[in-house]
């Protein structure tokens, strides 16, 4: 469950006797993490020394989001979530120190559950998250998890959601599968974008400049600052000719805006998202305008008016981010062995609808863009110029090893004749 526009949390128990706290769910990092001292953003906090099956990993982790950040101790703990059907397990635990507009005020969650592959913890790809520790009871097997999550009703401040771990393999639903590009963040291909009838004309690869992640813990859909550009132009085109009278600020600037009347839906497109399905095919997301426009309420409402809302739709400089307002309305299934990400409509959330696949000509290969991989740690950068440096060391020495003994002992030992210059230059 969750507020608006503040994510969705999970109840948790970490260490012995448990401590109960809220979590958010985030298929947008690895690392698990818990408030461990006081916060004016957080009601309660994890006490390390009451767990008597905490052990510290005298490290020091951080994580920087693209806002705000947090810093911390890493250590291990038991585990356990009493919704889900999952096993108690030790896992890596971060336990926040210091932090920096990573709460959020009235949220009610006090951590984070990271979903992402082991390669984006911090501080390096050997934490232990917890959806590793559930593989590892598994005998290694990859773990299955499914998310659908169904916003508010009616506009209310609760959110609601469903979140499970399946047995690989095992889905109730049929779904209609993207592939996962990189295993890092859950990586996909955004293929194009359409504004009800008219489609965005910039290659698609500009769409994935520099990555497409599917993130639950972020709430808007981020697009790259060019393609932002297109959509709001092509947004502004459309309402223009309904004659809807919106300020430009609440398309680029997010700023809230408010009317008397309720809205009339019917005056804003549909947003379609083109995602890879196979090498030559690929399946649409379509969402209705009560998925990126989204009722609010603030106390800075205009005197009188009633309904105000603002836009989720944002420019980003750090690539495409498909959040919570692309992933209400879909059940969605992330599936590590069989990489890929299966969509179906939900029985919740706002109207959307799923529909493919389309085949293509476009070469679905081209989409990418190759950014690489998170790098190695600076230690270990260290140690391989360390290791670099002695090799080198090693080499010189045994040459000087090696010419000492020849001008030592065996130059000296062969006979003084006038063979010794033939023999010489043959060696």
């Amino acid at each position: 469950m969750g507020k608006p526009g503040e994510g969705y949390y999970i109840e948790v128990e970490i260490g012995s006797p448990p401590q109960t706290f809220n979590v958010l769910v985030d298929t947008g990092s690895t690392n698990f993490a818990i408030a461990g001292a006081l916060d004016p953003n957080v009601e309660t906090y994890f006490i390390s020394l009451n767990s008597s099956t905490y052990t510290s990993h005298q490290k020091k982790v951080s994580v920087l989001y693209t806002q705000g950040f947090w810093d911390g101790e890493l250590g291990n703990d038991m585990v356990y979530f009493p919704s889900l059907l999952a096993p108690q397990v030790r896992c890596d635990i971060a336990v926040i120190k210091t932090s920096h507009n990573f709460y959020m005020n009235g949220s009610q969650w006090q951590g984070i559950l990271g979903l992402a592959y082991p390669v984006i913890a911090r501080p390096d790809h050997g934490v232990v998250s917890w959806l590793q520790a559930i593989q590892h009871l598994k005998n290694h097997q990859s773990v299955a998890f499914a998310l659908e999550l169904c916003g508010s009703q009616d506009g209310g401040n609760r959110q609601t959601g469903l979140f499970e771990i399946l047995e690989t393999g095992i889905e109730r639903t049929e779904l209609w599968t993207s592939p996962i590009v990189r295993e890092w963040f859950y990586e996909l291909l955004l293929l194009g974008i359409s504004i009800g009838n008219q489609t965005i004309d910039l290659p698609c690869r500009k769409f994935n400049t520099d990555k497409t992640i599917l993130d639950s813990g972020t709430t808007s859909l981020m697009l790259p600052t060019e393609v932002f550009s297109m959509v709001v132009k092509l947004l502004n085109s459309s309402l223009m000719d309904l004659s809807v009278p919106i300020s430009s600020d609440f398309l680029v600037l997010q700023k809230m805006y408010c009317w008397n009347d309720p809205v009339d839906w019917a005056h804003f497109p549909n947003i379609s998202l083109s995602l890879a399905h196979f090498d030559n095919s690929y399946i649409v997301l379509e969402l209705s305008p009560q998925s990126y426009i989204r009722k609010v309420s603030d106390d800075s409402e205009l005197p009188g008016a009633q309904h105000c809302y603002k836009f989720f739709i944002e420019s980003s400089k750090t690539g495409t981010v498909l959040g919570v307002v692309v992933m209400e309305g879909f059940r969605i299934v992330f599936n590590q062995s069989g990489k890929t990400i299966g969509f179906a409509e939900s029985i919740c959330g706002p109207a959307v609808s799923l529909s493919g696949p389309f085949e293509t000509e476009t070469d679905i290969k081209s989409c990418m863009n190759p950014t690489p991989l998170p790098s190695v740690s600076p230690l270990t950068v260290a140690a391989y110029v360390i290791a670099a440096l002695t090799s080198m060391y090693g080499v010189l020495m045994g040459y000087v090893t090696c010419h000492w003994l020849w001008e030592t002992y065996v130059k000296h030992k062969l006979p003084r004749s006038s063979s010794e210059t033939s023999i010489l230059n043959s060696n």
